[in-house]
């Protein structure tokens, strides 16, 4: 039995290798392997295809946001150029309605100022003219800020680069501060180096608002003492160039060094950007982005309670140096007591009178100017400050009067203020602060020659710019188109004077019409006239008439681009309003000469 299951157990094994070892067999295990294989793929390919399917659907969505982000970005586009576009033209018609009455007022003072005056009301005159300028200037800034926004102040603007004078500059700019100063009790001082070139080539106006912010922003934190600008000399680069140093310092409140360091950081980024808060403020960012721009550097010494110093540099060609006019023989070697308490002020004062060949002394008081007049009472000439401790400048001049009643004394005042006028026999001259050399050297050789004639010299000095020998010299037969009654008015006496008499009209179509019927040498064009304005009148002229006039943009528009318009126009040449007399000549002088030159 037990033989028997042995045999069937050989033979299941038997029967089993020949089952796997048929080729059957093998067929199943491959179909088999196939099959799983098949169904296998088959899901990847499926999951595959769904994937490709959610990628191609996010593609799509993507495409079209895409092109609702692009409409959207276009009409944002649009809308914000139609904005600018709106806004320029605003701001424009803004700055052409309030330069056209400035016209008249600064026009009626230019001509008022060509008359014979005094020194006083030549004075006055003046600061009217330049008060106005520096209003346009500040008019200008404002509306190019709003246009640029404050990152991109002036920087869009080409450089404005003419020959000028740096101490007729700075000068300029204290007297635009003089009646502040005054109330605030400051004396307004400024020294430029021997070595310093006054007369240079740069942007003037840049320049001057630089000063004008630094000074504004000292007298915003001083309270007491003074506001000092100095200029030094650095060094001569190449062709004909100089490198200069400025300084404006105030004995104001000062900073602490923590906020010292965060203001010189701000003011050293080399990125002009007016968007940064904290220590700057904006007019300070202004000054830094415009010497930048004018490629110079600015940064701030400081001590808490003791003051602010900015220095910035700047490089600027030298122009052709005026000649020093010959000492004048009344003045060279006299002698002058200078009497201040301000140790800046003396030291200007003695560097000026030494310059002009006299011998100065210094006292910081009236006690210690007594003193000194005690053992010196043979003096030229005294001059004074009004404001001063302990003996103020009236009370000192009454006291040296009744000692030496020969001795003639001028009074520097502080603008605005009368008191001396209660005491006309004390003082033979009255200065206002800031002092101007000019004025100061014109009431010493007077006070020195005793002659009391100071309007004669003054009238003597003053070179009037309007002459009727002018049109003689530059012949012009001119065409003025004003719209303006009052700004015909100012323009016309302007050229009467010069020896023109100019023909007047309204607006474009008038010019037009007088054009087809007389020949006119140069036409003075307003661009914002009734009917039609002078740009287009222009471009009718340039391709109607076989001779052609000079054409000059009269315009109260001086924003960005306005020049440029003008120029594409057809337009020869460009002066904005108020029209400068000195720029209007220099321009008819200009063409006169080209033209006579082609002839």
């Amino acid at each position: 039995m037990f033989t028997d299951h042995l045999l069937f157990i050989d033979t299941g094994n038997i029967l089993l290798n020949a089952f796997y070892f048929t080729w059957w067999f093998y067929l199943v295990i491959l179909s088999v392997a196939f099959i799983v294989g098949y169904f296998y793929h088959r899901s990847k390919i499926i999951k595959l295809s769904d994937q490709l399917a959610e990628q191609q659907s996010a593609l799509l969505q993507r495409d079209e946001l895409l092109i609702y982000a692009r409409r959207n970005e276009q009409i944002a586009r649009a809308d914000a150029e139609t904005a600018n576009t709106n806004k320029s033209l605003l701001l424009s018609q803004i700055s052409h309605d309030i330069r056209t009455p400035m016209t008249t007022l600064m026009g009626m003072a230019s001509l008022f100022i060509e008359t014979s005056l005094t020194p006083e009301q030549h004075e006055y005159a003046a600061a009217i003219l330049l008060s106005g300028e520096t209003l346009l200037g500040l008019i200008n800034d404002i509306l190019m800020k709003d246009i640029l926004e404050y990152s991109k102040v002036d920087t869009g603007k080409e450089l404005d680069v003419k020959e000028f004078n740096l101490r007729n500059s700075i000068e300029e700019v204290l007297d635009v501060f003089a009646v502040k100063a005054a109330h605030a009790g400051l004396d307004l001082v400024y020294r430029i180096h021997p070595k310093v070139p006054v007369q240079i080539i740069g942007d003037n106006q840049r320049f001057r608002q630089i000063l004008m912010n630094l000074v504004e922003n000292a007298i915003r934190f001083t309270h007491k003492g003074e506001i000092y600008i100095g200029v030094q000399f650095i060094e001569t680069v190449e062709d004909n160039r100089v490198k200069l140093l400025f300084e404006v310092k105030d004995s104001g409140i000062g900073m602490s060094a923590a906020k010292t360091r965060e203001l010189s950081r701000e003011l050293m980024q080399t990125t002009p950007n007016l968007k940064t808060e904290g220590t700057t403020g904006v007019g300070l960012i202004i000054c830094k982005n415009l010497v930048m721009l004018m490629g110079g550097t600015i940064a701030v010494d400081s001590v808490e309670n003791r003051g602010a110093t900015f220095h910035f540099t700047m490089t600027f060609r030298t122009g052709v140096q005026p000649l020093l006019a010959p000492v004048s023989g009344h003045i060279k070697g006299k002698s002058v007591l200078i009497i201040d308490d301000n140790a800046h002020v003396r030291d200007m004062l003695r560097s000026r009178f030494e310059a002009w060949n006299m011998i100065a002394s210094e006292a910081g008081s009236g006690k210690q100017a007594m003193e000194l007049l005690s053992h010196k009472p043979d003096l030229d000439l005294i001059i004074t400050d009004l404001q001063m401790p302990e003996m103020d400048g009236i009370t000192l001049t009454r006291s040296i009067k009744k000692l030496y009643p020969d001795t003639p004394v001028m009074l520097l005042n502080s603008t605005g203020d009368e008191d001396h006028k209660k005491y006309p026999e004390l003082f033979g001259a009255v200065i206002n602060k800031p002092i101007r050399r000019h004025i100061l050297k014109e009431h010493v050789i007077s006070l020195i020659r005793q002659t009391g004639e100071v309007a004669s010299i003054s009238d003597h000095n003053h070179k009037q710019k309007l002459s009727v020998d002018f049109a003689k010299q530059h012949p012009l037969n001119i065409l003025v188109a004003e719209d303006n009654m009052m700004n015909q008015k100012i323009v016309g006496k302007i050229l009467n004077k010069l020896g023109y008499q100019p023909k007047m009209t309204g607006n474009g179509k008038e010019v037009l019409e007088e054009v087809s019927n007389k020949y006119y040498d140069l036409i003075l064009m307003d661009v914002q006239m009734p009917e039609m304005d002078g740009l287009e009148a222009t471009k009718m002229i340039r391709v109607c008439l076989s001779e052609q006039p000079v054409i000059i943009a009269l315009t109260a528009n001086t924003l960005q681009g306005d020049r440029e318009e003008c120029l594409r126009a057809g337009m020869d040449d460009y002066i904005s309003k108020p029209v400068n007399l000195e720029a209007l000549v220099n321009l008819l002088e200009k063409w006169a000469t080209q033209r006579s030159a082609l002839v």
